[in-house]
């Protein structure tokens, strides 16, 4: 898949990974559709090209899919945010299952070559071996906390990748995205929420006690291990941890926050009832192995993403 010239489908598309997807895509020269409702994205996130096909639909519906033909289909679509996972549980696990199973049928009916699904490290559920690799066990830790809808979810439809990919013979890469961070990250992830917080007011709620850790990604590194993916495995299936190396503690990304928006503020730690996991720290040595190397450093990535939010979050 690394000739130019290709037409790709992303779902998902005018959300915030797969707008940066959708725009790296286009500046090698491919032809992109982009399919979205605008649930959580916009399209207004995409500039006019002329490659650039906009779609509007839900991917729950078979019948409101593009009719087109494809080289490549990157599944982003999905209900994703954690405000999200507590309050539509249903919707959640509804628009991420069947807009997998369409996905692929879309790719087993139109015999695509090949085919991307995004997919999470709550899949792992509370991991039990840091760094985490991609053959941990994938657990749902308690069916009873709807915040694991999202990561039930995800395991389900790498289920239906796994044996589609192997049933109708394309290749299928999996790729866990590990806190993605970056502009167009509107809501629904510590960054932009706490950033969002730290603009209009001194005394910010902080959900936990400070002490958890996330392994956060800029875009661009995301993109990038996106791409690399696509250009090695051409065939066959395979999962990839996308993220960084390094684990940082919300009071610690709260401090560097405070310094690069030049605030002080009243954190005020609030423990959440029926939280995810504590730790979260990908084991990134399998898509090192095929070229990966990560470069923006969390300080440059934060700089980089809060003046972004000073002209666009309200």
């Amino acid at each position: 898949m690394s000739e130019s010239s290709k037409t790709f489908l992303v779902t998902g598309g005018a959300g915030f990974l797969g707008s940066h997807l959708v725009e790296r895509l286009l500046s090698e020269g491919n032809r992109v559709i982009c399919f979205d409702n605008e649930f959580r994205g916009s399209f207004k996130n995409l500039d006019h090209h002329a490659n650039l096909t906009i779609h509007n639909g839900d991917v729950r519906r078979p019948e409101e899919w593009p009719d087109v033909s494809v080289d490549g289909l990157f599944h982003l679509a999905a209900i994703n945010g954690t405000r999200h996972f507590y309050s539509i549980p249903e919707q959640v696990l509804d628009v991420n299952v069947q807009g997998t199973i369409n996905a692929l049928d879309f790719v087993r009916k139109r015999d695509v070559k090949y085919f991307a699904f995004a997919s999470t490290p709550e899949a792992y559920g509370i991991p039990k071996e840091f760094p985490t690799p991609e053959d941990a066990d994938l657990v749902i830790p308690d069916v009873r906390n709807p915040r694991w809808s999202y990561g039930a979810s995800k395991i389900i439809g790498e289920v239906y990748c796994a044996n589609y990919a192997k049933k109708y013979d394309f290749g299928c890469s999996v790729l866990r995205y590990n806190n993605a961070y970056g502009p167009r990250d509107f809501e629904g992830h510590v960054i932009p929420d706490l950033i969002r917080k730290m603009l209009h007011g001194s005394t910010v709620m902080v959900e936990g006690d400070g002490d958890e850790t996330r392994s956060f990604c800029y875009i661009d590194d995301a993109i990038n291990g996106t791409m690399l993916v696509m250009e090695k495995q051409t065939e066959g299936f395979d999962t990839f941890n996308i993220g960084v190396e390094t684990e940082t503690k919300i009071s610690e990304l709260v401090k560097k926050l405070e310094k690069i928006m030049n605030v002080k503020i009243d954190a005020k730690y609030v423990k959440k009832d029926m939280p995810g996991t504590l730790r979260r720290l990908p084991d990134i040595a399998k898509i090192k192995n095929i070229g990966y190397s990560p470069r923006m450093t969390l300080d440059e990535g934060l700089k980089k993403t809060v003046a972004w939010a000073r002209d666009n979050i309200s």
